[in-house]
């Protein structure tokens, strides 16, 4: 594939009554994942009605996830030969560009995958990266039968799991959730369900296992949030967190910036 560009200018020519249109989301997945594994990541729609035109690109970081191929094709016509610059995948950079070859519009149903990228974790346990769609190199453009369409990126984050996560001890008696927002800048929330009232403890690690934050307390049955904020940590990066009852331990992951 020598050349990455969409025909978007004659595309857009169709109308350009678009400024109140619906945005297109796009957006990566957050993952945890073994050290070492091999696992798809899909790229994903929401608001996906009559586009005729895609193009963005994919970036990450090669010193976490190394690129192995891209499958998984839910558009018409799209091929790993035809739509994907792969020069630079080495780098973290793929390129993405497709169009509809009869220009008629394809619609896709909320949360359905475009393409699936095939990594392998290279990056240590507690490491993460982001994946996201970007400018860099190609310019993020969608294109509708009405002409150029907004759109609302939502980029995940993939954490290599470190290993606490292996010590981990199943339990009904309560439900740990992924923090969010993840990653964060100002604060956290830490959710969790409990069936029965109890003790818990919840520690928070850093990547060499030190303890950077604790807080125990009797909780009644039902959903809490614990608050975490930004000035418990010296430095960005990836830390663990653990919450534990009389009956069992969950581990997550959070991510700082």
């Amino acid at each position: 594939m020598k050349k990455f560009y969409l025909p978007l200018v004659v595309l857009s020519l169709f109308a350009l009554g678009t400024l109140n249109a619906q945005e297109v989301v796009l957006k990566t997945p957050n993952l945890e994942v073994d050290p070492d594994a091999t696992f798809s990541l899909d790229l994903q729609v929401e608001d996906f009605d009559m586009i005729t035109g895609l193009q963005f690109s994919v970036n990450w970081d090669p010193q976490v996830l190394e690129f192995v191929n891209v499958d998984n094709f839910g558009l018409p016509g799209l091929t790993s030969d035809g739509n994907f610059g792969l020069m630079q995948v080495d780098e973290g950079i793929l390129r993405f560009a497709w169009f509809h070859q009869e220009l008629t519009g394809v619609t896709l149903p909320d949360m359905s995958t475009i393409f699936s990228v095939k990594f392998k974790v290279v990056g240590d346990p507690s490491s993460s990266t982001q994946v996201t769609i970007t400018d860099e190199p190609i310019v993020v453009e969608v294109v509708s039968t009405s002409g150029m369409m907004p759109y609302n990126i939502q980029n995940g984050t993939v954490t290599v799991m470190g290993p606490n996560a292996a010590n981990e001890t199943i339990s009904t008696d309560f439900v740990l959730y992924q923090n969010t927002p993840n990653p964060f800048t100002d604060v956290t929330h830490i959710r969790f369900d409990l069936n029965k009232s109890t003790e818990t403890h919840l520690s928070i690690y850093d990547q060499t296992g030190r303890v950077v934050y604790t807080e125990s307390g009797f909780y009644n049955a039902g959903s809490h949030a614990i608050p975490v904020e930004r000035n418990l940590f010296q430095s960005a990066g990836t830390y663990v967190y653990t919450l534990q009852t009389a009956n069992g331990t969950a581990t997550r992951q959070l991510v700082v910036q």
